[in-house]
């Protein structure tokens, strides 16, 4: 089960601030550091923003962002699925397009063939975790019900349930890896497939409701504001980015983290945005993993909405600033 934890980043700026905001985050890794940087850097303050973050997998960030008790959601992969089944929900911002994800497994897995009829661990149902498994899995000739899926909640929880021996196989982020290897309890298990590079699918994007687009634009701005500053400060200040990631992971040591930082700007889309042609392809393959007939897929604008990161974009590139 996916836990979601309500986290209060508390700094005196904030007191001041005159709209409170809830964002639901699944992990705390570089894939999300434009979030910990515009709340450590003070974007979101500065647009008068009270910012809490939220940590929960898709499988709850969605139903919650469908019911307004959370503003946005970085879990864009859960939020695509929900817009298949006709949810006001609208995809903002795509930070890059492929998941530096890899698929463990216990010594009795040796290959993909002898994954059919196991089941393997993700975070929560419809998750990037699993969108991307059956996305390879597919590629690799497997129909769509050859394997199940079970949440495990997110990052080293599910690591910690693979390790127990509660599932076969675990699709894990890089960070978790480490973690896990830190704790010795991947000693049994070996990497059975590396997703980086090998898939492209939008990842690490944020959504929102069509009624915040709507009814509040000037706030939806004023958050995307404060998220792209975000994203430009991380890819100008690698050191000053692994410290902030590293502060909110706890991790004392955080070397590998440059490695993984390098890997993520490898991948990640400096626009924030996709093409419709790369979009509607995506769509059309997760319309099929979640029975949606090829004529009930909506049109990409009916799932992504970029003009106000353009906006932002050209509003920050006239004004030359710089994080």
């Amino acid at each position: 089960m996916a836990i979601a934890v309500a986290v209060a980043l508390s700094d005196p700026a904030f007191a001041a601030a005159d709209t409170n905001l809830t964002i639901s985050i699944p992990s705390i890794g570089l894939g999300d550091a434009p979030y910990f940087i515009a709340q450590q850097q003070g974007y979101f303050a500065a647009e008068g923003l009270h910012v809490d973050f939220t940590f929960a997998g898709g499988g709850i960030a969605t139903p919650a962002l469908i019911a307004g008790s959370i503003q946005a959601s970085a879990s864009g992969a859960a939020a695509l699925s929900a817009i298949l089944h006709d949810a006001d929900l609208r995809i903002v911002a795509v930070f890059d397009d492929t998941p530096a994800y890899q698929l463990w497994a216990n010594n009795d897995i040796r290959t993909l063939d002898d994954l059919k009829g196991k089941t393997i661990g993700i975070a929560t149902r419809g998750d990037t975790f699993e969108v991307s498994t059956r996305i390879m899995l597919q590629a690799a000739g497997f129909p769509p019900d050859a394997v199940g899926y079970t949440p495990l909640g997110p990052g080293a929880s599910a690591g910690a349930a693979f390790a127990g021996g509660g599932v076969p196989a675990v699709v894990l982020a890089r960070g978790a890896v480490r973690e896990l290897q830190g704790q010795g309890q991947l000693k049994n298990a070996h990497l059975l497939l590396d997703y980086f590079g090998k898939l492209k699918m939008p990842m690490d994007s944020l959504a929102v409701s069509q009624k915040l687009i709507v009814e509040t634009p000037d706030l939806a701005r004023r958050m995307l504001r404060a998220i792209v500053k975000g994203a430009r400060y991380m890819l100008a200040n690698k050191s000053q980015t692994v410290a902030i990631i590293a502060k909110y992971q706890k991790d004392p040591a955080p070397a590998q983290l440059s490695a993984d930082y390098d890997l993520f700007v490898r991948a990640f889309v400096p626009t924030l945005t996709i093409a419709n042609d790369f979009a509607a392809k995506d769509l059309a393959v997760r319309a099929a993993m979640v029975n949606v007939a090829p004529a009930e897929i909506p049109p990409v604008e009916r799932a992504y909405s970029f003009g106000l990161v353009r906006s932002i974009d050209a509003e920050l590139d006239a004004s030359h600033w710089k994080p």
